[in-house]
């Protein structure tokens, strides 16, 4: 059986891990939906192209997610084959129009009144920092320097 201080480093690695995974990756989803949501970014005709999956509830309440492709009002910016955040209800179809807004993410566009979508980015972000902080606050690397000084101020070998 190992030591106790060795079941608090691994936690503490799993930890620090992944909070920061966590908080980059959630920061990445949740910046661009804050965005769309507060207006900024740019607006445009989203063209619906090609379904994408249907979630297992049943209609009225079933949603339906849609690749599409972006065009710009002024014609600037031309995306192609992005997801349509919060999907559409059901009855959409192929070539289908509708106002949307682009705010840079990699893979989603967002609906052109914004979504409330980035709250729930928020609570991964904010979880993944409390993770982030329990790993520092097991390792305490702030005390590392200390304990190599004290380690090496020892008599050398001759």
């Amino acid at each position: 059986m190992l030591p106790l201080r060795v079941y608090v480093l691994i936690a503490a690695v799993m930890l620090l891990v992944a909070g920061g995974v966590g908080t980059v990756g959630g920061a990445m989803l949740a910046i661009p939906a804050w965005q769309a949501a507060h207006g900024e970014g740019s607006t445009g005709t989203l063209t619906l192209t090609e379904p994408m999956s249907c979630d297992r509830l049943p209609p009225p309440r079933q949603r339906c997610g849609w690749f599409g492709d972006f065009v710009s009002d002024d014609g600037t910016v031309v995306r192609h084959r992005l997801e349509l955040d919060g999907g559409l209800p059901p009855g959409a179809a192929s070539g289908d129009t509708l106002r949307a807004r682009d705010t840079g993410s990699l893979a989603i566009i967002y609906p052109e009144a914004g979504s409330p979508g980035w709250k729930s980015y928020e609570k991964v972000v904010g979880w993944s920092v409390a993770g982030f902080v329990a790993g520092m606050l097991l390792l305490k690397p702030w005390s590392w320097r200390r304990r190599w000084r004290r380690r090496g101020a020892g008599p050398s070998p001759a």
